[in-house]
């Protein structure tokens, strides 16, 4: 039985420096889609020609209480932290934070092909509390360290970003039963996922479109599934092959707020956060050399 389409929404578009972003999740209507707390897509945009990030942080933020995982669709974004790890992430590579207890980073669109500007999509997922006061973590993840599936019939591929497709696990720790799967349909191609009834689900196209449970998911739209149902039916009636990204989880049962860069189980424990942002206890970026 297929899931049942409760709503796909369109995001807010907002500039955030030299990028334009579209907001997905928090919405008037969806306030998580399982421990998801935050999904931007960062449009297609150029690089910043000759800017380097500053040793005074320019573009750096803090984070305390969520994992953040930047997926690059194309195009470059370099990535630099408080505890001295440094990486550039191209096409098919992601950026996987555990925030933990705080850390000052920060991601810098860049590309060195012509015709190929940063297009990404950035999940922030809320942290148990138990994890919460945890030392920070990052992981670069190039794109062959994610198993990458051949669908049945040709159909196309299944690449497990979070969490597993039958025994194919992906690297990335999971604390909430999440998961983010990147489905890449061939033209005329019809797949079948099977999935569970428990859990919440989304899907996002971020080019092109596709048909998802039969209704045409458009480009930049966010479609959010009802609990039941066992499966949900992607078709790709373009002429070309279509991206689709599927992800979700269990529902949260902890008590969490975000606000700003943070995602605490209160507000006492966000003014905590805040209070040791501005008193340094996160570290600096300095820059030795060009990333």
């Amino acid at each position: 039985m297929e899931k049942a389409l409760l709503a796909t929404l369109e995001g807010r578009n907002a500039k955030v420096g030299a990028l334009l972003i579209n907001h997905l999740v928090p919405n008037r209507y969806v306030h998580a889609i399982g421990p998801f707390v935050l999904i931007d897509q960062i449009c297609p945009a150029g690089s910043m020609p000759g800017e380097m990030p500053s040793e005074a942080g320019k573009h750096a933020h803090p984070h305390r209480g969520v994992a953040t995982f930047s997926y690059i669709l194309d195009g470059e974004m370099e990535y630099a932290d408080s505890h001295g790890n440094r990486a550039t992430a191209k096409t098919g590579d992601a950026h996987w934070l555990m925030s933990g207890k705080g850390i000052l980073h920060e991601e810098i669109p860049r590309h060195t092909t012509p015709g190929h500007s940063l297009h990404a999509i950035q999940w922030w997922i809320n942290l148990p509390a138990a994890i919460k006061g945890q030392t920070p973590v990052y992981m670069f993840l190039d794109q062959s360290d994610f198993p990458d599936l051949t669908l049945p019939d040709d159909a196309g591929t299944a690449k497990v970003l979070i969490g597993h497709i039958g025994n194919d696990t992906s690297p990335v720790p999971v604390y909430n039963n999440h998961f983010i799967c990147h489905l890449r349909l061939n033209p005329g191609a019809e797949y079948t996922m099977p999935v569970e009834k428990r859990f919440e689900y989304a899907v996002f196209v971020p080019a092109g479109e596709a048909i998802v449970n039969g209704h045409k998911q458009g480009s930049s739209c966010l479609s959010v599934f009802d609990f039941g149902g066992d499966e949900i039916v992607f078709r790709n009636e373009n002429a070309c092959m279509v991206d689709i990204l599927l992800f979700g989880g269990a529902s949260q049962h902890e008590p969490f707020v975000t606000e700003g860069p943070f995602v605490m189980s209160n507000r006492e424990e966000i003014a905590n956060a805040y209070r040791d942002f501005f008193e340094g206890k996160y570290g600096s970026i300095t820059y030795q050399d060009k990333i």
